[in-house]
């Protein structure tokens, strides 16, 4: 018999695009895309709404700097969606949202992907990734040398948009010899990343100072192993997440990526408050539900997160929002 997991991984590695557009879920699976990186755009939200943007193509990123708002002293945030998303997806909304609203002054820049992230996930988007990284890079490079602060560059993916993220920082570190502060994986994708490959590399420890990773779906639509210099495992890490329904069979559904999408969900809510999710260190979950004493060690999940945090960490949380328990979570 092929366990739960195994199903998942051949629908989404296999015909994903193909049962979206049949069964009308809530993510566009049916385009092809252009695959063309001549295509993906930098989106900067030059205003107080996601409403507000400038769109500028990868090969032009220079321009960024010369948009009256963008600010060269401050943090800069640059988001990376995942598969089949675009740029008014929930999940970006919900995280430029809570950066613009709690963190005025912060350069927020998503980089839309999209037309190559869609069609067959394992033939076309993964490969893609790869594909995307490293011209990224060459990209963040000229803004680094422009006067973009290396040390204040955060760079957040989410699933298929964490390998992204960490071809990114990798190819800024090896060939331009600049080493990203931080990288965050929110939930990164399993199919076709773990184990690393010869052809395919996943978001790691090594591609920046410090990685943090937020686990959510474990073996279905996210990573089962740790990936960072810390990864965070709420409710375990795996689905189901309280809240999510136990029985979701149409793959990429609301229901389906419900567990998957409450990385990004958790995230958001930390930017809007940085200590909302304190999490204990542990050797799994289950060492933590035995440990009497959580507290020791903790550090905050998400935005606020410690970067001398290592290993493991483990938490509860709440089966809708507000996701945070406090210190009632561990």
């Amino acid at each position: 018999m092929f366990s739960k997991e195994a199903i998942y991984l051949f629908l989404i590695s296999c015909c994903v695009s193909e049962i979206v557009a049949v069964t009308g879920g809530s993510l566009i699976g049916a385009k092809s895309g252009t695959n063309r990186i001549e295509d993906v755009k930098l989106r900067f939200y030059n205003g107080q709404t996601v409403d507000q943007h400038v769109d500028i193509p990868l090969s032009q990123a220079e321009q960024l700097m010369q948009v009256g708002i963008f600010n060269h002293d401050s943090p800069t945030v640059f988001y990376i969606h995942g598969y089949v998303e675009v740029p008014d997806q929930e999940s970006i909304k919900t995280i430029v949202n809570a950066y613009l609203q709690t963190k005025p002054g912060t350069n927020v820049i998503l980089l839309d992907w999209s037309e190559m992230a869609q069609g067959s996930y394992t033939f076309s988007a993964v490969w893609n990734a790869k594909k995307v990284g490293p011209a990224v890079a060459e990209q963040l490079n000229k803004l680094i040398d422009l006067g973009l602060p290396l040390e204040k560059l955060h760079i957040i993916g989410f699933s298929l948009g964490c390998h992204v993220a960490g071809y990114t920082a990798r190819e800024l570190k090896t060939r331009y010899n600049k080493l990203v502060k931080r990288v965050t994986a929110l939930d990164p994708a399993y199919p076709s990343f773990y184990p690393n490959t010869i052809f395919l590399q996943h978001v790691n420890a090594g591609d920046a100072e410090f990685v943090d990773a937020i686990h959510t779906d474990g073996g279905g639509y996210g990573a089962p192993v740790p990936t960072g210099t810390a990864d965070f495992w709420p409710n375990g890490g795996l689905r189901k997440q309280p809240g999510c329904p136990l029985f979701a069979p149409i793959p990429l559904s609301d229901e389906n990526l419900c567990s998957h999408w409450r990385s990004w969900q958790y995230y958001a809510e930390s930017v809007r408050n940085p200590e909302a999710f304190p999490a204990s260190p542990a050797l799994s979950y289950m060492y933590f539900q035995l440990n009497p004493n959580r507290a020791q060690g903790m550090k905050y999940m998400g935005y606020g997160c410690d970067s001398n945090a290592r290993g493991n960490y483990y938490l509860t949380t709440n089966s809708q929002a507000p996701f945070a328990r406090g210190m009632n979570g561990i």
